[in-house]
């Protein structure tokens, strides 16, 4: 920025005349901080209009937008909101009309909605968990049915998962008889 554009700059801002302004960078080396606090000690800067000060300049329209699109913003919010409890209610319907099957022997022990499987599987995760590992040792096989067609690569897991435990569980039958013999 060169000098008249500083001279410019301080009289709009310090609301000084012309002279003021040139004087007050010339004493100041024309740094514009140093003219404005020059020009306060001096008494002759009119106070803001606003009470808000800033580092950068802003033109006022520019606050003016910047004030309009937080308004906008806050009904985005309330949208956002809406969209995310209405995304919940149909994971929760579709929780509801899926359903998680414990089977043994091709019998079907458990079948329970998913979204009660989810709140159990929550409040009490490690017994759960320590349960259905050991249900896989027991020969129960895991899986997932619903109204829609649920991913088969899930039950395919489940499946892998239970063949898994099957053949740890023959290796310990067969390691133990080797010993015993």
């Amino acid at each position: 920025m060169d000098e008249l554009e500083k001279v410019e700059r301080l009289r709009k801002k310090a609301d000084v005349s012309y002279e003021e302004a040139k004087q007050a960078l010339e004493e100041c080396g024309w740094d514009l901080l140093d003219a404005i606090v020059l020009l306060e000690k001096q008494g002759k800067v009119k106070q803001p209009k606003n009470t808000s000060y800033t580092t950068q300049y802003e033109e006022p329209e520019k606050i003016e937008e910047a004030a309009s699109s937080t308004q906008k913003n806050r009904g985005g919010f309330s949208e956002t909101l809406n969209s995310f409890f209405s995304w919940c209610g149909s994971m929760i319907q579709k929780g509801n009309e899926t359903l998680f099957k414990v089977e043994r022997g091709g019998k079907t022990i458990i079948s329970v909605p998913v979204t009660v499987f989810v709140i159990i599987l929550i409040i009490a995760f490690w017994c759960v968990f320590v349960v259905m590992l050991v249900g896989l040792f027991c020969g129960c096989h895991y899986s997932f049915e619903g109204i829609d067609k649920v991913e088969v690569d899930v039950n395919k897991a489940m499946d892998s998962a239970s063949n898994a435990a099957e053949k740890i569980k023959k290796e310990f039958t067969d390691g133990g008889e080797d010993t015993d013999r």
